[in-house]
């Protein structure tokens, strides 16, 4: 039996981790206007540094100490961002015409980003999300589902995760009728056709290779466990994950965020829906937490992209999937190569995020804690959960 979390409790640790996040969100704040934030050092204010602080306050119960107006701003900050019609974008050109759901590729992940920012700040966006009307039938939403390549399924599971966000908006803010219907008969169905029970990834069998299914499985799994979907193939998916874990505990070489923390809410998991292979899960998520805290900046400010034991000759660059507007197709973009960037915001969101999920497994790490995650930021959408997130206004 895994060791009892003390989820309520401050451990060293957990403070430390706490200590040094929250160092990192200081140093990349931008004037006295709630929600500025730089993502790097040396940048300008960006959304994306302002969407990853935020996680980073809530994670560390960080949100609550902070006066109501203050948020009020800070959603603005995404209600700036967001069209007539629903969708989130940053030009202003595109947010002034409408949208079809073909022409929404580019404008997916932002507006997921948005939609997740402000779930942890509990505002209603103010316009309803009228650009989803045409996957609100099961057969549209299955098709459209299918109709990415899921040779890719990193890049085709954020674009559907980005759709079950913006459906669950629907369904809770402004009352879209039978969206758990939907999902269940649309959504549900074409990921089981995916799902390659072989490795319990979506696409492997279509020649992704390892890492691009844990990739994808992470975008969609937090769909499986919003929505109560049993989930198959599980102790495939143990395996898989497993063999995915490099010797030094990472899940990329010389470290990377995303790959890292993918890696880690599997394990996490999949420890919570199966005694398969327990002794080798917990044993590679000790050897992760090791990793994860060779990205601790070891002046107490943030989290590296990249281990501090590590040199560039190490790294391999990591490509960011991009729909250009136009393009029929996702392109990579390969970055965090730079051995002149050191951090960047989501690293300090996803290495304790990681972390927290670890020693909620182990239970036993020095670093437990009361972290907070908000399920509808569907990357803290666990099959488990603790310390779920209230009500009121500033959850």
């Amino acid at each position: 039996m895994t060791p009892t979390s003390c989820t309520r409790c401050e451990t060293p640790g957990y403070a430390r981790i706490k200590k040094v996040s929250l160092n990192y969100v200081e140093a990349m704040k931008v004037g006295d206007r709630p929600g500025c934030y730089r993502k790097e050092p040396g940048g300008d204010e960006s959304f994306y540094g302002s969407y990853h602080a935020l996680h980073i306050l809530d994670l560390f119960n960080e949100l609550a100490p902070i006066a109501s107006g203050a948020l009020d701003v800070w959603a603005e900050r995404f209600f700036d961002n967001q069209s007539e019609q629903g969708f989130f974008a940053a030009d202003a050109q595109v947010r002034r015409r409408p949208l079809g759901i073909d022409d929404m590729e580019p404008y997916w992940h932002f507006t997921r980003g948005n939609l997740w920012s402000l779930r942890l700040l509990n505002r209603k966006p103010p316009h309803p999300l009228r650009f989803l009307e045409p996957l609100l039938e099961p057969r549209a939403l299955y098709r459209w589902v299918k109709h990415y390549d899921w040779k890719n399924p990193w890049a085709s599971a954020n674009q559907v995760l980005a759709g079950a966000t913006a459906l669950f908006a629907a369904r809770d803010w402004f009352g879209a009728a039978d969206v758990d219907r939907t999902m269940e008969q649309g959504m549900f169905p074409a990921l089981e056709e995916l799902l390659d029970e072989k490795t319990g990834y979506w696409g492997t069998q279509f020649g992704a290779g390892p890492l691009d299914g844990l990739f994808g499985a992470i975008h969609v799994t937090p769909i499986y466990f919003a929505q109560k979907w049993p989930l198959r193939a599980v102790d495939r998916n143990v395996d898989a994950t497993l063999g995915c874990q490099r010797d030094d505990g990472s899940f990329w070489p010389g470290g990377s965020d995303c790959p890292d923390f993918d890696g880690a809410y599997m394990m996490a998991n999949l420890a919570a829906l199966t005694d398969y292979r327990r002794e080798d899960l917990d044993a590679a998520a000790r050897r992760y937490l090791d990793h994860a805290l060779q990205h601790e900046d070891p002046n107490g400010v943030g989290w590296l992209l990249h281990r501090r034991d590590s040199k560039p000759s190490d790294w391999r660059p990591r490509p960011h999937w991009i729909w250009k507007p136009g393009a029929q197709e996702v392109v990579a973009e390969h970055r965090d190569e730079d051995p002149n960037r050191t951090h960047i915001m989501l690293g300090t969101w996803f290495y304790p995020l990681s972390i927290a999920l670890i020693a909620h497994m182990l239970g036993d790490t020095g670093y437990e804690g009361p972290y907070r995650l908000n399920p509808m930021s569907l990357h803290q959408c666990n099959v488990f959960s603790f310390n779920p997130p209230t009500t009121e206004t500033v959850s």
